[in-house]
């Protein structure tokens, strides 16, 4: 039977306690592009992602969609509707098949408010979510759109296991959910894309996007 054992959120609990959580809650599963949460609605129970991934998002008033975040194994998402009572304020769809337990409100605010540690690092969350999107903020006001596309490339690259000093995306996104990510037009990100292959600061196979020189690429972010 799956567990929680290795959610982070949940990491104080002791086995027992875990154990007694989650069979307050449900397991869902989602196939890929499907809405795990849709703006506006008026449920306000939380979501803890156990495998997969997926897409915070939103709408301008214009229809632009906007690509908040990408959550991945072990993020819990839902929780500002369980907090405050309002409707959801983003909508969040599957970017890959994806195994979902369902936390009750009720059940999430016992634990909430019962475990101190839990708490804490739920706040620690909350903190970290104003903090990205303050950055997002300025960047979209005070950067031009290379500096954006490169600050955005450094933000997703982690250290290629397969090659020691090299960085790499993999998956790397469509270039319409990039595009969403900084906020321009996926014909723009195209070209600032194919200009960077081309000064050989990166280079593309298959799904994956490697960095080839990281240091240039941020002197880029930069100027």
């Amino acid at each position: 039977m799956p567990t929680l054992e290795h959610i982070p959120l949940l990491a104080s609990l002791s086995d027992v306690e875990r154990r007694d959580f989650e069979s307050k809650c449900r397991w869902r599963d989602y196939e890929a592009g499907r809405a795990i949460i849709d703006r506006g609605e008026t449920l306000s129970d939380v979501y803890v992602l156990v495998s997969g991934r997926a897409h915070v998002m939103n709408f301008s008033l214009a229809g632009k969609v906007i690509d908040y975040a990408t959550l991945r194994e072990g993020d819990v998402f839902g929780e500002l509707a369980a907090i405050d009572g309002l409707p959801r304020s983003a909508s969040v769809i599957t970017q890959t098949p994806c195994s979902i337990v369902v936390i009750p409100v009720k059940v999430f605010i016992t634990l909430v408010t019962n475990h101190p540690p839990i708490c804490l690092q739920l706040l620690q969350r909350l903190a970290s979510i104003i903090r990205r999107g303050d950055e997002r903020i300025a960047d979209f006001s005070l950067l031009g759109a290379e500096q954006r596309v490169c600050l955005e490339l450094l933000r997703l690259a982690e250290p290629d296991p397969g090659a020691s000093g090299r960085f790499i995306i993999h998956p790397f996104p469509t270039q319409s959910t990039f595009a969403n990510g900084v906020g321009l037009a996926r014909e723009t990100v195209g070209r600032i894309l194919s200009r960077l292959i081309r000064e050989k600061l990166i280079e593309r196979h298959e799904k994956a996007l490697y960095v080839r020189n990281r240091d240039l690429l941020e002197e880029r972010a930069l100027l």
